[in-house]
C-alpha cells in the first residue's frame, strides 16, 4: 500500500507534469508560411502583403494570441517565390519540411499558386488562396481555400463596369485584350472576352505577351491599327507602365482603357504613368473606399499608411482576410494538427460584417465543397486625380466618384 507521502509527492508529480504541458501549450508557436513574390519584378506586391500580414500578427499577438491555444502566439515564415513558379514549389516544400509550418498563404501569381497548392495538398497543410485563376479551387482538393473571388466574377465586375458606363454614352463596339501569357493572364482574357462579346463587343485581337517583356511596340502597333474602342489589359506592374506609356507614345485613344487588376492598382502605376492613367478602369476584390461604411476598415488602412506610407493594396488585402480566416479557424480548435485546422476552416461560416475575415466584404463567407467562397464579390475602380475611386456595382459606389468618359487620353 501506498502511505500519505507517497501519494501526496504523486499528486504532486502529476500536477507539475499537467502544468508543463499546459505551460508549453500556453508558449506553443503558430507556424505560418506565406508564399510571396520577396524579388523579383513582382516585389513590390509582396512587400505589401508582408507589411499587411505583419500588421495583423502583431495586432492578434498583442491582445493574447489564440485563446483557444492559451495564448498560443503566431509567428510568419516567408517564402520567395520570385515570381516563379518551380521557385513556389521549391519555397512551399521548405515551408512545410523544414519550418514546420501548420497552415499556408499564398502565393500572389496563380500560375504559381495552382502548382505550389498542389505541393500542400499532398502534405495535407492547409493553403488559404490568393490568386483568381478559377481551377485553382476547381481540382477536388480538400486542404485549399479561396475565400474572395475568382477569375469570372472580377472579369464580369469589369465588363460590367464598362458597358454599364458606355450604354447612356453611345455604346461601345469594338475591343481588344492585350494579356500576358501566365496562367492569370490566360485565364482572365478568357473571361473578359466572353462577357464582352455577350454584350456584343467585337473583340477583334487578343494578344498573349511573355510576362516581365522588355518591349512591346509591336503589340501595341498592332491593336492600334484595328482602333478599338476597348483596350483590356490584364499585367502586372512594369508590363502595365510599358503598355500605358507605349499607349501615350503612340497615340493609341481608346473610348474605354480597362485593366483586369493586377498592376494596374498599384500606388507606383498610378504614380509612374502619370496623366496617362488618369481613367484607367481596374477590376478589383478590394478598395480602402470600402472603409467609408465600415470604419474599422479604413482604421487598418490608416494605421498601415501611417506605419509604410502606402495603402494597403488588393491582393495584400486579400491576404489579410485570407490570415483573419486562418485566426477564426485556430479559434475553434484547440490543438496544431493541420487535419483539425483544416476542417475547422471548411467549417468557416462568418456573417457579420465587422469581423476582421470581412475585410473583404461578403454577404456570407463560407466555402463550398471544392474550397471556394461562393459569396464572394468583385468592384470597379477609375484612376481620378491620381488617385482609385470605387465607381461600381452602384451599391458600393463612392458618391462623390463621377465616373471619367472617354478616356482623357482619346480626346
Amino acid at each position: 500500500m501506498l502511505n500519505r507521502r507517497s501519494v501526496l509527492l504523486s499528486s504532486a508529480a502529476l500536477a507539475g507534469t499537467a502544468f508543463t504541458r499546459q505551460l508549453a501549450h500556453a508558449n506553443q508557436e503558430i507556424r505560418v508560411g506565406v508564399l510571396s513574390p520577396m524579388t523579383g519584378p513582382a516585389a513590390r506586391f509582396g512587400a505589401i502583403q508582408q507589411s499587411t500580414l505583419n500588421l495583423a500578427v502583431e495586432d492578434v499577438n498583442n491582445a493574447g494570441g489564440i485563446k483557444s491555444l492559451r495564448g498560443g502566439t503566431i509567428k510568419l515564415f516567408f517564402g520567395d517565390t520570385r515570381g516563379e513558379a518551380d521557385m513556389g514549389v521549391t519555397e512551399t516544400e521548405r515551408l512545410i519540411t523544414r519550418e514546420k509550418v501548420h497552415a499556408l498563404i499564398g502565393a500572389f501569381q496563380s500560375g504559381v499558386g495552382l502548382p505550389s497548392s498542389a505541393v500542400a495538398e499532398r502534405y495535407q497543410i492547409p493553403w488559404l488562396n490568393f490568386g483568381t485563376v478559377n481551377k485553382i479551387t476547381e481540382r477536388g482538393f480538400k486542404y485549399i481555400f479561396r475565400p474572395h473571388a475568382n477569375d469570372t466574377l472580377k472579369a464580369g465586375a469589369l465588363i460590367g463596369a464598362v458597358i454599364g458606363l458606355a450604354a447612356s454614352r453611345g455604346g461601345v463596339k469594338t475591343g481588344v485584350i492585350l494579356s500576358e501569357n501566365t496562367e492569370w493572364g490566360k485565364s482572365v482574357a478568357d473571361k473578359q472576352k466572353g462577357f464582352l462579346e455577350k454584350a456584343g463587343v467585337e473583340i477583334k485581337l487578343v494578344e498573349h505577351y511573355p510576362y516581365a517583356a522588355p518591349d512591346l511596340t509591336s503589340m501595341i502597333v498592332k491593336a492600334r491599327a484595328l482602333r478599338p474602342d476597348v483596350v483590356v489589359a490584364n499585367s502586372y506592374l512594369g508590363d502595365a507602365l510599358l503598355i500605358t506609356r507605349l499607349m501615350g507614345e503612340y497615340k493609341m485613344k481608346p473610348t474605354v482603357y480597362a485593366a483586369g487588376g493586377g498592376g494596374h492598382l498599384q500606388p507606383d502605376f498610378v504614380k509612374g504613368a502619370g496623366p496617362l492613367a488618369e481613367g484607367v478602369i481596374c477590376a478589383t476584390i478590394w478598395d480602402a473606399a470600402l472603409g467609408r461604411s465600415q470604419p474599422w476598415i479604413k482604421e487598418i488602412n490608416d494605421r498601415h499608411v501611417a506605419k509604410t506610407g502606402v495603402p494597403i493594396t488588393e491582393d495584400a488585402g486579400c491576404y489579410y482576410q485570407c490570415f483573419q480566416v486562418l485566426v477564426d479557424a485556430l479559434e475553434r480548435t484547440n490543438e496544431l494538427d493541420p487535419k483539425k485546422i483544416r476542417d475547422a476552416i471548411a467549417a468557416t461560416d462568418i456573417k457579420d460584417p465587422k469581423h476582421k475575415a470581412m475585410f473583404v466584404p461578403c454577404e456570407r463567407l463560407h466555402f463550398d465543397e471544392n474550397g471556394q467562397n461562393p459569396t464572394a464579390t468583385a468592384m470597379a475602380v477609375q484612376i481620378q486625380q491620381g488617385k482609385l475611386r470605387l465607381i461600381y456595382p452602384q451599391t458600393v459606389a463612392e458618391p462623390d466618384a463621377k465616373p471619367l468618359w472617354p478616356y482623357p487620353q482619346s480626346a
